[in-house]
């Protein structure tokens, strides 16, 4: 396979409508990856076959951590970046990454270029979903796992979700929809192509209070939320939250052919403690009744949170794979990275007990 390599996702002319590679190219026109972000994008592709890879010079906003893995490289004296990394950027979803009729040699090519690139330590496959995984199982990469929270919609209704609970979750969950509703706010779901720019100003700024709450890194611009209206109109929308006509809250979410996708959340840091069930709503059973109305069969409301499982979010395994060439820290890696799956695969069965259904 003579794969190309380009920078630039628009070089892609197969596989432009997929609700990732648009995310990808709205990333791009932004500037939220390239140049000086420690995001250099490295795109494969021929006339019929297409990924999409980074090369970092930090482990930021991957949500698959190997903090460790470097620091160990760093107390060995070695370098651990650069790396190749093929994920979404920012965005802890199981998304598709090779677009091609022959998948394990185009995993092949890609493996034979990054080992031919002497700069680059290893090779890390992000949040690989079910129908890759199969092409990964090999001598080459070693397995790890982690966690996450999905709900599986198979309910008919929202009262058809509740009643599948047992009676003291069920109560729960009304009661705090029920403060929600007593909050009188004006809830609206609004398509991005029915926001206006400087709405979007506004939301981008609810996007930063969690930022700062957090005290983490804010990987998006400006920029970026303006250009999903480019990009991405059919795909993202909001619920916005309302006072008297004043945006206090916000939630995203970004819809493909069969999954609902929870992304960010933000609230005018005034209204926080005044409205502290709020986030439940917009981001948790707002969603899911979205979903359950629309026939929606998966919702990946992000990363972590063991909150999630009081409100029916199971927990499930999330695969990457990785390659480290120096074989003597790879073998310390995986062999503590095979520790670390059996007690994930024991903690997602401990966590099923949490869950609030019926057994």
């Amino acid at each position: 396979m003579n794969l190309k390599i380009t920078p630039h996702i628009s070089d892609n002319k197969l596989f432009k409508n997929d609700w990732n590679l648009k995310f990808l190219e709205s990333c791009e026109s932004s500037k939220v990856v390239g140049d000086n972000t420690g995001w250099q994008p490295l795109y494969f592709i021929d006339e019929q076959n297409f990924s999409y890879s980074y090369i970092k010079s930090h482990s930021y906003g991957e949500y698959i951590f190997d903090w460790a893995w470097a620091d160990l490289y760093q107390r060995c004296g070695i370098n651990y970046y650069p790396k190749l990394i093929h994920a979404l950027p920012f965005t802890p979803v199981n998304a598709q990454k090779i677009y091609s009729d022959n998948k394990e040699e185009h995993i092949n090519t890609i493996y034979d270029f990054y080992l031919s690139q002497e700069v680059l330590t290893s090779d890390h496959w992000l949040f690989i979903s079910d129908n890759e995984k199969e092409y990964f199982d090999n001598s080459r990469y070693f397995h790890q796992k982690t966690l996450q929270y999905h709900f599986k919609n198979n309910y008919e209704s929202f009262d058809d979700y509740l009643a599948a609970m047992k009676m003291r979750k069920r109560k729960s969950i009304k009661k705090e929809r029920t403060t929600v509703t007593n909050y009188k706010l004006d809830i609206r779901k609004k398509n991005i192509s029915n926001i206006s720019d400087s709405e979007l100003k506004e939301i981008y700024s609810l996007y930063l209070t969690t930022i700062d709450k957090k005290y983490s890194m804010a990987y998006l611009n400006h920029d970026f939320f303006i250009s999903l209206k480019n990009f991405m109109e059919k795909e993202v929308f909001f619920f916005l939250a309302y006072q008297e006509e004043k945006l206090i809250a916000m939630s995203m979410f970004i819809q493909s052919n069969d999954t609902l996708y929870g992304r960010y959340w933000g609230i005018n840091p005034g209204y926080e403690k005044r409205y502290s069930h709020l986030h439940f709503e917009m981001c948790y059973y707002l969603g899911i009744e979205y979903c359950i109305n629309h026939k929606i069969s998966l919702f990946e409301a992000g990363a972590q949170g063991e909150q999630k499982l009081l409100r029916g979010f199971g927990p499930v395994i999330i695969n990457s794979f990785h390659h480290i060439k120096n074989k003597q820290l790879a073998t310390v890696i995986e062999n503590h990275v095979e520790n670390m799956n059996k007690k994930t695969v024991y903690e997602q069965n401990k966590l099923r007990e949490y869950l609030p259904f019926k057994l």
